[in-house]
């Protein structure tokens, strides 16, 4: 809700150029910030003991800690050219805040994780008002500077900062003596060792999943130029808010209950994928329709005239929009069901046809809106795929194990064996 108040100032303080220039920027840290903690933060929730899930923890942090100093060295060497790449030189000033902001975000997804473990719910709460409340009061305080494109990258590098610090506190798990327990190297190792199908597998997952929806935004800013780049960033940055609002908190509570459910009693875990997914499409065809009803109209009444074209682009991402609302959620089903290399293939076919539906527009010499239309249809498709194949992978664990059986296929995940 904070979000969604402050996009009309948002959008009177910065102008679409500089909405283009963070999306370059938000693009770059999230594909980093996707493998940061090699997707170790994804196990979290799975072993038995309370003791290796801290050890997982660790993990994640330290190697969030080593892709920020490496990612800098990086920048060093690289941000003249990605500046030109772009035609934004004004970008090489800032993208210094990419690896850390990117470090800064696995942070929060490995807390996140251990607070879901625990079913700290009202701590992730808590997280998701300060972190926004903080991104949003430095945003509006850089843009009344004049800080620009490097204003709402630097808010939100900022407000990814207070969020995992805000998760600090539950990090650490007494010993039954009251006494704080103390990871040792050996045991990191051990644990990185055995959960090492995640890096291998889900961490190149993890990056395709993120490019597969970012990377048509570079594809935008390269082939229309910062302007199209920025009406497009923007409009996904508004059609995301419920996404962050509802979808988010759904798949946190739907990751804890299925992992919970599968260690238990896998014939259970269909009935709620299913119940999930009705109630979250309901929600989805609402606002879908809403959207394809009213975007342009709400978009030119509530954030200015300038950002009317957001609005027509925002009707051409709505059925996207209504199959990802639904789908992202449970696409956790297949991690927590150790189908990690379906995973992988589907994020792989997604980064596949969105990148090709919109580069293969664009070189066609098709206008920005019907690459945007392009970049939506083709997105809702693979969506919709990613769903049946959720509910294959449950329906199997329904009919292939019996219910009586004390440990699930989880049980294999957790040792990183094969499917």
């Amino acid at each position: 809700m904070l979000l969604m108040l402050a996009a009309p100032l948002l959008a009177r303080l910065y102008s679409p150029a500089d909405f283009g220039g963070f999306a370059i920027l938000t693009t770059l840290t999230a594909a980093l910030a996707a493998v940061a903690a090699g997707r170790f933060e994804l196990a979290i929730p799975l072993p038995e003991p309370d003791s290796e899930a801290h050890d997982l923890v660790a993990v994640g942090l330290l190697m969030a800690l080593g892709t920020a100093l490496i990612g800098t060295l990086v920048v060093a060497a690289c941000r003249d050219r990605v500046g030109s790449a772009f035609d934004q030189p004004a970008l090489t000033g800032w993208l210094w805040l990419v690896p850390w902001t990117a470090a800064a975000m696995a942070a929060v997804q490995v807390l996140n994780q251990l607070a879901i473990r625990y079913r700290r719910y009202h701590a992730i709460g808590r997280r998701n008002f300060l972190q926004a409340a903080v991104t949003l009061l430095t945003q509006l305080g850089a843009g009344a500077a004049g800080l620009r494109a490097g204003g709402l990258v630097l808010g939100l590098g900022i407000g990814q900062a207070a969020g995992a610090l805000s998760l600090l506190s539950g990090a650490r798990r007494p010993d039954p003596g009251g006494k704080p327990t103390l990871v040792r190297r050996h045991r990191l190792l051990r644990a990185a060792a055995r959960y090492h199908r995640f890096p291998l597998m889900l961490a190149p997952s993890g990056l395709l999943n993120v490019l597969g929806l970012q990377l048509p935004v570079l594809l935008f800013a390269y082939y229309y130029g910062a302007e199209v780049a920025g009406w497009l960033g923007f409009t996904q940055r508004i059609l995301t808010l419920p996404i962050a609002l509802l979808g988010l908190a759904v798949a946190q509570v739907y990751l804890a209950e299925l992992a919970r459910v599968a260690r238990t009693d896998s014939t259970r875990a269909s009935q709620l994928f299913l119940r999930t997914s009705l109630r979250l499409g309901l929600v989805a065809i609402a606002g879908g329709a809403l959207i394809g009803l009213s975007a342009p109209t709400v978009f030119a009444l509530v954030f200015g005239s300038a950002w009317t074209t957001s609005g027509v682009y925002a009707q051409a991402l709505a059925i996207f929009t209504a199959t990802q609302f639904v789908s992202s959620p449970l696409s956790q089903t297949m991690v927590v069901f150790g189908r990690q290399g379906l995973q992988l293939t589907w994020d792989v076919a997604r980064a596949i046809v969105i990148v090709a539906s919109v580069a293969g527009t664009a070189l066609s010499g098709a206008s920005a809106l019907t690459a945007v239309w392009a970049f939506g249809l083709s997105a809702a498709a693979v969506y919709t795929a990613g769903w049946l194949l959720s509910l294959r992978v449950v329906t199997q664990a329904r009919r292939h194990r019996p219910a009586d059986t004390p440990e699930p296929a989880l049980s294999a995940l957790a040792s990183g064996s094969r499917d």
